[in-house]
């Protein structure tokens, strides 16, 4: 089912909460859903409540709890993703039960998930949205075969990337029910205004491996006129370091700096294809993804 042929339909939609990547990339796509006359009920936590609100988005809000992944920062996902395994599992679950039920009870036409896995009903077309439909190539057998297995319970598949230019080279190769819908990204709309020499530094991804990134900013950073962008301050800073968390403000900062210190996220990725900054890109340490995109963008 193409993007574009979506039209029309009550929308159950949702959006993972490991960090801010998804919340961020799923504001471009709620609001071309809604360009398409389509209704939408967008089932998110209260602080991811907190940050749609900021784009005054078409929606209709179904509150409720999110699945939280427990890290230990180590740096080796893989063995973190075992922690978190049974729990997974269990959400997976409950994710299912929980779509089935809010699709029933808002008639639902079509359920949109961000890169949650359970949340999908058996009775109602259910799309799967992701920019990794192959996983880094050093994941493993086992790992590949089971997100493939989850995806494909999904009708169909929605990859955000360009099929001719791809900005997730092999994460994004298209298999079978599935369609290229290109990049999204909130900044997709607006205009610059560049300060020269501001250095914004964004904090994000799970917890603690967001501590471990606004530390080292400090460490590395801290001699220039900087901004960092962060849920909360981690540590004391000095004066000429300005910490902010509100999103609004946020996005002012990144529009107006000259250089972007981050992780090197996908939705990171697809809002600098849209500004036109320099960037200084941190992979979260042991988490292929980012390490492979990294390869692939140098």
């Amino acid at each position: 089912m193409k993007l574009s042929e979506v039209r029309n339909q009550r929308i159950l939609f949702t959006c993972l909460n490991w960090g801010s990547g998804h919340v961020a990339r799923s504001v471009g796509l709620l609001r071309l859903l809604a360009r398409q006359e389509n209704e939408i009920f967008l089932y998110c936590s209260e602080a991811q409540k907190n940050v749609f609100e900021c784009y005054n988005l078409a929606v209709t809000y179904v509150l409720g709890e999110k699945f939280e992944f427990r890290f230990k920062g180590d740096g080796n996902f893989s063995k973190e993703m075992l922690r978190n395994r049974r729990a997974f599992r269990k959400a997976i679950k409950q994710e299912n039960a929980l779509a089935g039920e809010l699709a029933m009870k808002h008639q639902i036409s079509l359920v949109v998930s961000d890169h949650c896995y359970g949340f999908r009903s058996k009775n109602v077309k259910s799309i799967f949205v992701t920019h990794q439909v192959q996983l880094p190539p050093k994941s493993g057998f086992i790992a590949q075969w089971i997100h493939k297995s989850w995806m494909r319970r999904f009708d169909w598949i929605w990859i955000m990337d360009k099929e001719e230019n791809r900005l997730a080279g092999v994460l994004s190769s298209k298999i079978d029910r599935s369609d290229c819908i290109g990049w999204f990204s909130r900044f997709s709309d607006v205009k610059e205004e560049i300060e020269p020499g501001k250095v914004v530094a964004i904090v994000s991804g799970p917890e603690p491996y967001s501590e471990q990134l606004f530390n080292w900013i400090l460490k590395n950073h801290s001699d220039k006129n900087l901004t960092i962008i962060s849920p909360k301050t981690y540590s004391p800073v000095s004066e000429n370091v300005k910490v902010i968390s509100d999103w609004k403000q946020a996005d002012t900062e990144i529009l107006s700096a000259e250089t972007i210190i981050s992780r090197n996220g996908y939705s990171t990725l697809m809002d600098l294809k849209f500004l036109d900054k320099k960037a200084i890109l941190i992979p979260t340490p042991g988490q292929l993804e980012q390490e492979y995109l990294a390869s692939v963008r140098s």
